[in-house]
């Protein structure tokens, strides 16, 4: 990853901090797979993993329903809503396609991009969709 790329993503954020601090440290070991788990869910979260891993152990030790979800739900909530903004501009596009074939007996030379468009829009929804599934698994 170059350095711009590195300044394109967000700096992740700390846990809500306790003054004083909180004094006790627990470590953890992970293989490299659980590692790159953790780090890719506390990316998602805007964590850090270590503070992503502590908020996921209290809320499991206290009997809350960890939200390790968060973030995903966010990022697959911007996701629809671009799909559902695409979607949208597609309904908009065959009632100018419906209007031109109206009055000129022609398509315009777009309709086939505006299909295309949608299509891939249509597709974007069925992977949220499969997204959604697994998690609700």
């Amino acid at each position: 990853m170059d350095e711009q790329q590195k300044s394109a993503i967000p700096a992740a954020r700390h846990r809500t901090h306790n003054r004083p601090g909180r004094p006790h440290a627990i470590l953890i070991r992970l293989s490299d797979d659980e590692k790159r788990l953790v780090e890719v869910a506390a990316e998602s979260a805007g964590l850090t993993p270590t503070g992503y891993a502590a908020k996921m152990a209290v809320e499991a030790a206290t009997g809350q329903e960890p939200n390790a979800a968060s973030g995903d739900l966010r990022e697959l909530q911007r996701e629809l809503f671009a799909a559902r903004r695409a979607v949208n501009m597609f309904g908009s596009n065959v009632n100018q396609v419906a209007a031109a074939w109206h009055s000129t007996g022609e398509l315009p030379e777009w309709a086939a991009e505006a299909v295309r468009l949608c299509a891939r829009a249509v597709d974007r929804l069925d992977q949220l969709t499969a997204r959604i599934h697994r998690r609700l698994r």
